[in-house]
């Protein structure tokens, strides 16, 4: 007799595939979170700074603008200096014309009055005195070319030196009080057209390493410690594991409740920046200027997101207490920063970002966005949060598997 006969009935649901098995344990994670009245008040709170640094879109944008569109300043209106008048007459007793479509073009652009010979120089006087007085007023045109080209060179020195002096009061200022913004201060004040690409650039290395680098750490230390900790706490592996799910698969779960969080207030804030700025520029051409930001903020958000994920759950994964992992992330960042600080005021130097871990998260993203061409101190940031990533993820996957092997 078919054992459903004897009250068990065949599965009449849709199956799903095995390779979705842990969104069933994220979609889980994801919903005991959005209970916490605080989390929704961190998502709230991580896209005020992209409403700030829209502003600042908006001003280095106009100032742009102001700068580069114009262009006056690089081209002056030519000069077009007045031609003597009867009162005061030329040698020779001639009166001045004053027709513009004669005026005679140089070769700096400004434009001499081509004067008749005829209405200067005397009809009555013999030849003799005719030649001189023709030398006088090719003296008196080879004085006014001098004259003009020499206030023409001033004015456009001046327009330079103006327009200096509003490229460095316009964004470097507040470029310069930011890590990394020697290349893009520079760029600015050099050729603004060519500088939107490292500015932007800044910008959006700014938004993730202060606002949202703050609220990650904020955020994932009230999310993550209970995840793996209240499960060994209360033994729901014995649930989990009576399913066909794989360790991995749970760990897959768990991280991306984690991921899900952290792309709410790091990519989604950063994405819409990125439009925001290009809805805020004056030509649809910017895009073509900086394609390839919302890939570099793909890569700083992966930078950001595995190495944390992977530590907070080892932290969890460890106790069954969630505090003391909440506590054990806290003193990570805390005291890396710490250190940091204490022995950078003491001997200033790149090495002491090897113990702190937010640093380090810097580095890498620096480079990810273009801002840092160091090969070698990437290298060694690079290999220690591969190292930060790899270790406690093995260790996460050892602790998680022990119960399976009961």
């Amino acid at each position: 007799m078919p054992i459903h006969d004897v009250g068990y009935r065949r599965w009449q649901g849709k199956l799903e595939s095995a390779w979705v098995r842990w969104a069933v344990i994220a979609g889980a994670g994801i919903r005991l979170v959005w209970k916490n009245h605080w989390a929704r008040r961190m998502l709230f709170f991580s896209w005020l700074p992209a409403a700030g640094l829209g502003v600042v879109f908006f001003v280095y944008e106009q100032a742009l603008e102001r700068s580069v569109i114009p262009n006056t300043m690089h081209h002056p209106p030519a000069l077009t200096p007045q031609p003597p008048t009867p009162d005061r007459p030329l040698s020779g007793g001639g009166v001045a014309t004053d027709d513009a479509a004669a005026a005679e073009p140089t070769a700096s652009g400004a434009k001499v009055p081509a004067w008749d010979p005829d209405v200067f120089l005397d009809p009555n006087a013999d030849p003799l005195q005719r030649l001189q007085q023709l030398e006088a007023l090719k003296d008196v045109a080879e004085d006014a070319r001098a004259t003009m080209r020499e206030e023409e060179l001033m004015l456009r020195a001046e327009a330079r030196r103006a327009e200096r002096e509003f490229r460095r009061g316009a964004v470097p200022q507040l470029l310069r009080g930011l890590p990394h913004s020697e290349a893009a201060a520079e760029a600015w004040l050099n050729d603004p057209a060519s500088s939107r690409h490292a500015v932007w650039s800044l910008l959006m290395m700014t938004f993730f390493r202060y606002p949202q680098g703050t609220l990650m750490v904020l955020l994932v230390g009230m999310i993550a410690p209970s995840l793996v900790s209240l499960d060994f706490r209360s033994r729901a592996f014995l649930l989990y594991f009576s399913r066909p799910i794989t360790p991995f698969e749970y760990i897959m779960g768990k991280a991306m409740v984690v991921w899900c969080y952290l792309a709410a207030i790091t990519t989604l804030p950063a994405l819409t920046l990125y439009v925001l700025g290009v809805l805020l520029s004056p030509e649809i051409g910017v895009v073509l200027e900086t394609w390839d930001l919302p890939f570099r903020i793909l890569g700083a958000s992966l930078v950001l997101m595995v190495p944390t994920t992977a530590l907070a759950l080892f932290f969890s994964s460890m106790t069954s207490e969630s505090r003391y992992a909440g506590f054990a992330w806290f003193a990570v960042w805390g005291l890396g920063w710490a250190a940091y600080a204490n022995l950078e005021a003491v001997s200033a130097g790149k090495q002491w970002s090897m113990i702190s871990l937010y640093h380090m998260l810097g580095r890498v993203q620096a480079w990810v966005f273009g801002l840092s061409t160091d090969i070698n101190d990437v290298t060694s940031a690079t290999a220690l949060l591969l190292a930060v990533t790899v270790l406690p993820f093995v260790v996460l996957v050892c602790r998680v598997a022990a119960p399976t092997q009961l």
